[in-house]
């Protein structure tokens, strides 16, 4: 997709390494907690223990996991200009083509691409993708109509 206003065009975009550190600690600063939320929830309702095969502990961790990392990435991209905590450190944000920040649902559906990055053929090719992509976007950015662009 390419960018429909100047704006967006002539923004430097950031590279790889960048939005990876920043999605990497961005991860860290939102999975810490909720796994430890996670494993006490699991813990307190028993669902860890050994007389309830199920599985029930491990769903209510990723559950958990998952919900706490949409709330995250959605509420910061969609609410907080298009920045993260780290995307703020990194002097990086997410803006829709049109140079615009981006929605709720923009939101959503970017980090529904996140998903698909990570489950097509088992290793995260749409994160990778945006390294060699000549506006620098991952599929996920692609499937949203969104780009990284550099504050400063």
């Amino acid at each position: 997709m390419q960018a429909s206003s100047s704006s967006t065009a002539s923004a430097e975009k950031a590279g790889w390494w960048v939005r990876f550190v920043a999605y990497f600690v961005d991860s860290l600063i939102v999975g810490i907690p909720a796994g430890i939320v996670g494993g006490i929830l699991g813990a307190v309702t028993g669902a860890f223990s050994s007389t309830n095969p199920n599985g029930g502990g491990v769903f209510i961790f990723y559950a958990i996991l998952v919900l706490a990392s949409v709330a995250y990435f959605v509420y910061f991209w969609s609410q907080r200009d298009g920045q993260t905590i780290m995307n703020k450190a990194m002097n990086i944000k997410v803006v829709r083509a049109d140079g615009a920040p981006i929605t709720v649902g923009t939101g959503i559906v970017r980090y529904i691409g996140y998903i698909l990055n990570s489950i097509i053929f088992g290793i995260p090719i749409g994160f990778i993708w945006a390294a060699f992509d000549g506006n620098k976007q991952g599929w996920h950015d692609k499937i949203a109509g969104t780009y990284v662009v550099k504050t400063s």
